[in-house]
């Protein structure tokens, strides 16, 4: 595990999003996979926006990618 202090905030800010898109994700019928990609690509677009923002991104990803 590393002491990296950037790399684990990133880390725990995508499992943050993971829970919080779990049920949204499922109701896609988007799988971990397919969510974390998305999750981990809005986290890599966006790292200086707020929380609630990225996870207003990658919503809008996901909805695009389940279509």
């Amino acid at each position: 595990m590393s002491d990296d202090p950037e790399a684990a905030h990133r880390r725990d800010a995508i499992q943050y999003m993971m829970r919080r898109l779990n049920g949204f994700a499922r109701g896609l019928n988007l799988d971990e996979a397919a969510t974390r990609q998305i999750v981990e690509k809005v986290y890599a677009d966006m790292p200086v926006h707020t929380d609630e923002e990225r996870l207003s991104e990658a919503r809008n990803r996901m909805t695009v990618a389940s279509a």
